[in-house]
């Protein structure tokens, strides 16, 4: 993001080769952490279910003929949970987040994402403290709450992780195909004036630019 707002119509598309292997790894990565998620609450792991997410909080104590005994969590255990995933899950879609605006998409997506990105973490670290103080056995729709901020967490970051690839590898091959321009460079420091100058919004003169007298 330094280049971003140092140098000038800075793109993914525009990236040099060593930019692209890093954030293609660092995106990949990403994309086989959300798969990873994803094989977790998957079958033996804990499941996908209403009644599996209710489970992994209240456990099932109380059922006698459970094969697996599943002891509920305290709130220290909940608000553990909570700590250490709200900052590393924040930086993360931080990241994730910050790189979608270098790709050309419009600013109501990108708004959009950024509002479902973070409303889902909010709802998959909490719902589950709410889930926490209710009264086991009781029926609620908090469990299905957890499942759908968790399941909209991983699609926010996979969406942006492959929007980010394609506009890294993809994209510019299909604009050359379609003899399309390359779109601007977005201008985060003066939207208003649309397309960025090649001088620096930070006022660092490029030495290889050429100045008026």
């Amino acid at each position: 993001m330094t280049r971003f707002y140092k140098q000038a119509n800075f793109t993914l598309a525009r990236a040099n080769p060593s930019t692209r292997v890093l954030l293609t790894l660092f995106l990949l990565t990403v994309l086989l952490g959300c798969f990873v998620a994803l094989l977790q609450y998957s079958g033996r792991s804990g499941g996908f279910t209403a009644e599996d997410a209710r489970q992994w909080v209240q456990g099932n104590e109380q059922q006698l003929d459970a094969e697996v005994l599943i002891p509920s969590k305290s709130s220290v255990e909940i608000l553990a949970i909570i700590h250490d995933h709200i900052f590393s899950l924040a930086v993360l879609l931080f990241v994730v987040l910050h790189l979608v605006e270098l790709t050309p998409w419009s600013e109501g997506p990108k708004i959009t994402l950024s509002l479902l990105g973070y409303g889902s973490l909010a709802l998959t670290l909490f719902a589950p403290w709410w889930l926490q103080h209710e009264t086991p056995g009781h029926d609620s729709l908090t469990p299905m709450w957890m499942m759908l901020g968790g399941s909209l967490l991983l699609l926010s970051l996979s969406l942006g992780s492959i929007a980010c690839l394609d506009e890294l590898w993809c994209a510019p091959l299909r604009r050359k195909w379609r003899k399309q321009p390359e779109p601007a460079a977005p201008n985060p420091l003066h939207p208003g004036q649309g397309v960025r100058s090649d001088r620096c919004p930070l006022g660092h003169q490029d030495p290889h630019s050429k100045t008026d007298d």
